[in-house]
């Protein structure tokens, strides 16, 4: 039995396993095209998860009781944050594809990440530029968690739990749909410091720039994330 020569490419045997490959990647194309992968995350039918190591907002947040349209009215809170540092960041969506004559191509993972720093940022450093930054971020989250957060605040400006949804806090935050009346969470009094941050949601938006040091793209197989 004659033996194949040691480094060389068995290049039938690559082109062989290649095809599910290359068929996977044009199928995801094909899908895109047709619409049946979102690639919008900003769709309220398409849910995602955002996560970040430690966010800093040196102007605080604001919250407004919000609806939604995914797939049937849902009750909501839009969050604002008018400026943010970011330590990392991770948006996680996943959707399933089926595709006429081909059929199911399964759950895919759609990834867009910027990595934590190698050695945990400070909010004070964040505050100062370093990491990810954002300028009118707004989450439509259905659940928003946290392992710590610090909402800083002053006898002079004072965080308020019930403030106006429309009032000059929350307006600036980025929030545009707080409506007369309805309940808000004014925290601009002062600095918010968020451990941890984990948030389902079906929308965000950035008004402003956004900078992402080290930016991924991903599409993968089954539900995985960054």
């Amino acid at each position: 039995m004659q033996n194949e020569p040691r480094g060389v490419t068995r290049w039938r045997r690559s082109a062989f396993l290649a095809v599910p490959a290359c068929a996977a990647v044009a199928a995801m194309a094909t899908a895109m095209v047709q619409g049946a992968l979102a690639a919008n995350l900003s769709l309220t039918s398409v849910p995602f998860t955002l996560s970040s190591k430690t966010v800093a907002a040196p102007q605080g947040i604001g919250a407004v009781m919000h609806t939604i349209d995914a797939g049937g009215a849902k009750g909501a809170a839009q969050v604002g944050i008018a400026k943010a540092g970011l330590d990392g960041i991770c948006v996680h969506a996943t959707q399933s594809v089926d595709l006429p004559v081909i059929g199911s191509l399964g759950t895919w993972s759609l990834n867009i990440s910027s990595p934590a720093a190698q050695t945990p940022l400070t909010s004070d450093q964040l505050v100062n530029g370093a990491g990810l930054q954002a300028n009118k971020l707004i989450l439509d989250a259905q659940a928003l968690n946290a392992a710590k957060a610090t909402l800083n605040a002053s006898d002079a400006t004072p965080n308020v739990i019930g403030a106006a949804a429309d009032g000059d806090g929350i307006k600036a935050t980025g929030i545009k749909d707080g409506a007369a009346g309805q309940f808000g969470l004014d925290a601009t009094g002062g600095r918010t410091d968020i451990s941890n941050l984990s948030a389902d949601a079906n929308g965000a938006t950035i008004a402003g720039a956004i900078t992402l040091p080290d930016l991924a793209i991903a599409i993968k197989h089954g539900n995985t994330g960054c």
